[in-house]
Formats: C-alpha cells, sequence, structure tokens
C-alpha cells in the first residue's frame, strides 16, 4: 500500500472527497459474544504453487520494516510466519529504482530494508508489493514490455536467487483495476506476462506470482476512463487477466466489505465485487491471497473511530471494533477457506507516517489528509484486541504455526 500519489487527482476528475487505495472487506456485522467460526470448510482446497499444507492458511504482516520491528517486539507470543514490503520497477538504472531492496528506503510510509527485515524473521515468506504505477506521466508498463527496463528486472530476478529458498510471493502492479495507479489493461497485461517470464526464464523457482485487484467499488472517480475501473462491466476481470500460464495466486485488497466507514454510497459494492473475485479465482483454479487488510477509520489504540474520506472521530469500544471489524474478517476468511490460502494484515500506526496522516476535521484529498483517514491498526495497541487476534492467528487448526511451511 505504499503508493506516492495525491488523491487531489482524483478529486480534480471528479470533484469528491474520497480515500484513495481502498478496496476490501469489512463483513457483515457480528456480535462480539459470539464466537467466530474456526473450522475449516468441508470442501476440496484449491491448492496451488506454494499453497500451505492441509488445507491452511498463510498469515502475512506488513507493511514496513519500522511496524515489523515493532510487532516482533510488542507480539512475541505469535511466531511471524510471512511478511509483507514494498518496492517499484520503474527505472532502466537499477540505482534508481527497486528502492528498499538493496539499501533502507523512506517514502514516508516507514522505512522499508529488505535486509534487516527478512534478519529478523529468517525463516518467514516473503511478500512484495511491486509497483510500476503510472500516473506522474509515465509509461513504465510499456517500458517494461519493450525491454527497456531488463537491467533492473535482471537485478531484482538476481535478488530473488540470492534469498532462495525463501519463498517470495510477487504482487506484480498490484491493485491494477485502482484508477489511482493509472494502468491500461493492455499495456498492464504485457508488463505483467513480461516480469513472469522472465523470472521463470532467469531459472528462479522460489517465487509465486499475484494477480491482485483492489475491487474498488465507484469507478466514476477515473473520469473518462471509469469504464477501465468499473466491475460491473461485462467481463471486466478477463479485460486484465495476464492468464493462467502467468497468474499463480489471485488476490484482493481487503478494508471493508460493506460500506458502514463511508460518508456516502458509490456506483457498486465491495461485497458484490469480492465475491465475484473469489468465484473468477475459483473457476480459474487460481488460490487467493488477502493482500492488504486493516480496520481503516478505527484507531485501535486510542479507541476511537471516523469513516475514511474525513478524520471526525468518535469514540468507541475495543468490544465495538472487534465486533465491527475483526469478527467479520475472520469469519469471511474462515467461510471461504476453500480458496482463501493466504491473508496479509497491516499492523501500522497509519496516521503516525507522513504519507497517511489526516489532521482533525480535514476532508480525504484535503491538505493534511491527502490520503485519507487510516488511523491505527496495530493489534498490539489494545490488550482486548491484541488478546482475541491471538486467539484466532495461533488457532492451529487454520493458519500456519512455527515455520511448518
Amino acid at each position: 500500500m505504499n503508493k506516492k500519489i495525491s488523491l487531489r487527482l482524483l478529486q480534480a476528475v471528479q470533484g469528491l472527497s474520497l480515500v484513495v487505495f481502498l478496496a476490501g472487506l469489512s463483513g457483515c456485522q457480528s456480535s462480539d459474544t459470539q464466537p467466530i467460526n474456526m473450522q475449516l470448510t468441508d470442501t476440496q482446497h484449491i491448492e496451488g504453487k506454494f499453497t500451505p499444507p492441509d488445507g491452511k492458511a498463510l498469515l502475512f504482516m506488513g507493511q514496513d520494516s519500522d511496524t515489523l520491528s515493532d510487532y516482533v517486539e510488542a507480539v512475541p507470543e505469535d511466531n511471524i510466519e510471512a511478511v509483507t514490503l514494498y518496492t517499484q520497477l520503474k527505472h532502466a538504472n537499477p540505482d534508481k529504482t527497486l528502492y528498499g531492496v538493496y539499501a533502507p528506503a523512506d517514502w514516508h510510509a516507514g522505512t522499508v530494508d529488505f535486509g534487516a527485515t527478512l534478519a529478523e524473521s529468517p525463516k518467514a515468506a516473503l511478500a512484495i508489493g511491486l509497483a510500476f504505477d503510472q500516473c506522474d506521466g509515465g509509461v513504465h508498463a510499456e517500458n517494461i514490455a519493450q525491454g527497456v527496463y531488463d537491467s533492473s528486472l535482471t537485478k531484482l530476478t538476481d535478488y530473488f536467487k540470492s534469498i532462495a529458498p525463501r519463498k517470495v510471493f510477487l504482487r506484480i502492479g498490484y491493485e491494477f483495476d485502482g484508477a489511482w495507479n493509472c494502468y491500461k489493461p493492455e499495456s498492464y497485461k504485457a508488463a505483467y506476462r513480461y516480469i513472469a517470464q522472465n523470472i521463470s526464464a532467469a531459472g528462479v523457482t522460489n517465487v509465486a506470482t499475484v494477480w491482485q485487484s483492489a475491487t474498488w467499488p465507484d469507478a466514476t472517480v477515473a473520469g473518462d476512463n471509469a469504464s477501465l475501473y468499473d466491475h460491473t462491466m461485462p467481463g471486466f476481470l478477463d479485460s486484465w487477466y495476464p492468464g493462467d500460464d502467468v497468474v499463480d495466486w489471485v488476490g484482493v485488497s481487503v478494508f471493508y466489505r460493506d460500506l458502514s466507514q463511508w460518508n456516502y454510497t458509490p456506483p457498486d459494492t465491495p461485497a458484490r465485487a469480492q465475491e465475484t473475485l473469489l468465484t473468477f479465482a475459483r473457476n480459474h483454479t487460481k488460490p487467493v491471497m488477502i493482500a492488504e487488510a486493516a480496520p481503516q477509520g478505527y484507531r485501535v489504540g486510542a479507541l476511537t473511530h471516523s469513516v475514511i474520506q474525513q478524520n471526525a472521530q468518535t469514540p468507541v469500544t475495543a468490544e465495538r471494533i472487534w465486533r465491527d471489524w475483526y469478527a467479520p474478517f475472520f469469519e469471511f476468511i474462515y467461510s471461504n477457506s476453500d480458496v482463501i490460502r493466504a491473508v496479509a494484515y497491516i499492523n501500522a500506526h497509519w496516521e503516525t507516517q507522513g504519507m497517511w496522516e489526516c489532521n482533525p476535521g480535514v476532508a480525504a484529498g484535503q491538505e493534511g489528509c491527502n490520503s485519507g483517514n487510516w488511523g491505527d491498526s496495530r493489534v498490539q495497541a489494545n490488550p482486548l484486541i491484541k488478546q482475541r487476534w491471538l486467539e484466532q492467528v495461533n488457532n492451529n487448526a487454520h493458519w500456519v504455526q512455527h515455520s511448518d511451511y
């Protein structure tokens, strides 16, 4: 989710106070006093490259090195099995891209330091968000597909070899259907295929490719290009799909499922788009990774809540946060355990990072709240949330434990 784009561009197109970088799941309401169904569904689990054994799921934590270090220290009860970090492929010169991979980088969303994080969790799998977004006017997708960035791509594949046999889940052009990334279907698919095929041709065996949708419900923010990002369009997912031969996993961002965190009603619904994506994955027999997830708009530490389009906090109990976001989140995972085989949670104090700062009373996209209201999703920031989180993720019946993956 480390993206360098202001929401103002989208607002200029549509004149709406929206938050960028969203798509996800929040689920139906569930009483916090009701037990969450943690039983695996009695059905055949979709298998694929690097899917965990015995129908289990793999839990990733992210999304920057600082946040991960804090989690390791604050939640020693959870043995981290997988981590999430970000980089980009946006230049022909390897020294001017691949930030964070070979040297620490900071784009005001926490330090990204691949070396430090992997040393801290030496047995963890690694998910990488690989960006080549081009709202800056660039033609990175075209350059990738035409071989212009081959030197940088070769250096990236060399890195994959250097950390083998550690498993890598490469989210190529993640959130391809988010208007804030400015991808176009044909050039995006060509770039995705080129990257995947080059990794294979280089003899890299420890990388699984992930095709990640944002399932953003309001394509109107894209103005004249709205049809490119409209999940209600017939054949929408097919128009973006690079092909079974280069896609190992289908990914999705999971920040809410209903619209209880919104202050208006968009044309589409997150739940409809997300269920369509799961059906698409099942039809293509591809496992699903919830590649980004967090209770956006909530402050776990301060126990407050606001809609995502503005920082206007109201008090809320930890019980309420668990009931409204975490319980539906886990229920969604368990009820779709045949296909959801990996989950990545962002355990960040978002509002302390410059990219995600949102001052009180400021609307999303305005100065002081450029990227919307994100809050604080650190599970360790509240004892009850931490306790119930550990009850879920340490459930050996569903989640990979103790690096037995």
